[in-house]
């Protein structure tokens, strides 16, 4: 699993990327909901590059350059609240999840015009339904390094930037159509935790397509820096 720097973003049509078509009813099952539920899914409001992360000289190398994100945001109730400990590189965290605020779909991106590969989605990545996450009070925190350098496909060379509070616990999920097709997570252990971070380089617009179809994404601003991380569930509240 990469590390993923994650821009604001919006999705517009062209003729070559007549946009996303999000069909009603999908059905999104994780480790908080094994149950699955059926969500809202609204606009596109995140695109995420894969990144490279250096912390004291220590490179974290980008893995799979071609799998990248593009996230919906999500219009659901609350399901309760499960309280988590959370480990990454940054160290360990517990935090309370709470409603699930983005759908993010594996997804191939281009510069210059709409991609046009024949498998719609890259292979080796996750769907994840993400959920907006705070401190538990008095509990455990992250301690992000103050010089952190991350290196996406919009910047040239590292760029530093300031890493503030986690925002989202990403789960890998599987996303049921209401075809029947079914698409199973790959890697069930491994998430994705979210910190605000500071301004990094952004080229717009660029290209996706996913399995929702092939749009024009307009990039707007960095707004995350995503950690593979690992949880524990402590416990939960309806």
């Amino acid at each position: 699993m990469d590390h993923f720097l994650c821009y604001t973003a919006t999705s517009s049509q062209t003729t070559a990327a007549p946009g996303f078509r999000v069909p009603a009813g999908v059905r999104l099952i994780d480790q908080f909901s094994p149950q699955g539920f059926v969500p809202g899914i609204g606009a596109v409001d995140l695109h995420c590059n894969p990144a490279q992360k250096t912390v004291a000289n220590q490179v974290t190398p980008i893995t799979n350059p071609n799998a990248h994100l593009l996230c919906w945001n999500l219009d659901t109730a609350t399901l309760g609240t499960e309280t988590v400990i959370v480990t990454n590189q940054f160290g360990q965290g517990e935090l309370r999840a709470s409603t699930p605020s983005q759908l993010c779909a594996p997804s191939w991106k281009s510069l210059k015009a709409p991609p046009t590969n024949k498998v719609v989605a890259p292979p080796g990545l996750s769907h994840f339904t993400c959920y907006s996450v705070a401190y538990v009070a008095g509990a455990a925190v992250f301690k992000p390094p103050t010089s952190v350098l991350v290196k996406d496909q919009f910047s040239a060379k590292p760029v530093a930037v300031r890493v503030g509070a986690p925002k989202l616990l990403c789960l890998p999920t599987t996303k049921i159509l209401p075809s029947g097709a079914r698409f199973p997570m790959l890697n069930a252990s491994t998430h994705l935790l979210c910190f605000a971070v500071s301004a990094t380089p952004r080229k717009t617009p660029v290209y996706d397509q996913n399995q929702f179809g092939r749009g024009k994404v307009n990039i707007i601003r960095t707004s995350l820096l995503c950690l593979p991380s690992t949880k524990v569930l402590v416990g939960s509240a309806g």
